[in-house]
């Protein structure tokens, strides 16, 4: 994928990437993208936010195992036609954990408020400079197998992982319907575009 340098061009050219090539990705970049994420807005702007680069083989392979489980319970043998191509996490030149600060260890809807833009900060910036990501939140469902191997504290929370890399290939844009089909005016009522 290309660079991309405008706004609105970048927004459309954003989409889940879940196979790369296999080309290193170095720590400036790395740095560049965090540095993005760190940008963005938080509840009451307390920045509650930490991220873990994770490139050891090692670590990656045990995060890979994990995620494979958590993706076989929850599709079986049925996995959605996007998840073709996919590649295990140990594949992947790094993977970056998001987590969020969850003072007394009680999550609420500002939790997400305040590390998702970060994260879509992060996914953006790396689009731009012509890298991939995709957003996995399904390893949630052993949650505490990956806060023991990440060594997270109980007091935060792994609120996403983004593996980071050079696509495999040319990924044109994403698809959207039109606006008017999701958009309603003063009051809840069925957009004009689907009467």
């Amino acid at each position: 994928m290309q660079p991309i340098d405008d706004v609105a061009t970048l927004f459309e050219h954003q989409r889940a990437i879940r196979a790369f090539a296999d080309r290193p990705v170095d720590d400036a970049i790395v740095h560049e993208v965090l540095r993005a994420a760190m940008h963005a807005p938080s509840s009451q702007n307390a920045q509650p936010w930490r991220f873990i680069v994770v490139r050891d083989p090692a670590q990656k392979a045990a995060m890979s195992e994990a995620y494979e489980e958590c993706f076989l319970k929850v599709y079986g043998e049925g996995a959605p036609a996007r998840a073709d191509g996919r590649q295990p996490w140990t594949e992947v030149p790094v993977l970056i954990v998001c987590c969020v600060a969850v003072p007394g260890g009680r999550s609420n809807i500002a939790t997400g408020a305040s590390i998702y833009p970060a994260v879509q900060n992060l996914m953006l910036r790396a689009r731009s400079l012509g890298l991939g990501t995709v957003l996995t939140t399904l390893f949630r469902l052993q949650r505490d197998r990956f806060h023991a191997m990440l060594g997270i504290p109980a007091e935060w929370e792994a609120a996403a992982i983004v593996p980071l890399g050079w696509p495999d290939r040319h990924y044109g844009p994403n698809r959207r319907p039109p606006v008017e089909t999701v958009v309603m005016h003063d009051r809840w009522t069925e957009p004009a575009a689907n009467l």
